[in-house]
């Protein structure tokens, strides 16, 4: 009768499992392997960015909402400095818009610079001859 350890039977069955198969285009495949791996790596690196960024994004939305809860504690408590006014009472003013009329204003046709020129040489004539 044959009788193995368990350690010497351990040993035996690993060796008798072995087997080695050729790979053709090994390079190519461990390429392939490699540029997956890369893929993969990126597209962890920008799910963690996402992650962080969904995180900042919650982070900036309790704040806003603490904020808003603070800022409605400060306006009840201005309320209670208050005065009480009735509601009823208070009416606001009714503002009526006024339309502008349009109004025709005669606008006075520019003269052109001989006109002007011979006016001023009248004027000057009519002084001239209230002198002499």
């Amino acid at each position: 009768m044959y009788c193995l350890s368990l350690r010497q039977y351990k040993m035996a069955k690993k060796e008798e499992n072995l087997l080695f198969v050729g790979i053709s285009g090994g390079n190519e495949l461990r390429r392939d392997v490699l540029e997956c791996s890369k893929g993969i790596l990126e597209t962890l690196k920008e799910h963690e960015k996402f992650k962080s960024l969904r995180e900042e994004k919650i982070k900036l939305v309790r704040k806003f909402k603490d904020d808003v809860k603070g800022i409605s504690r400060l306006i009840s408590s201005l309320r209670g400095y208050l005065p009480k006014v009735k509601e009823v009472g208070i009416k606001k003013p009714v503002v009526k818009e006024e339309r502008t009329k349009a109004v025709k204003v005669d606008v006075p046709k520019e003269r052109n610079e001989i006109e002007k020129l011979e006016k001023e040489l009248s004027e000057i004539e009519s002084k001239l001859s209230s002198l002499g």
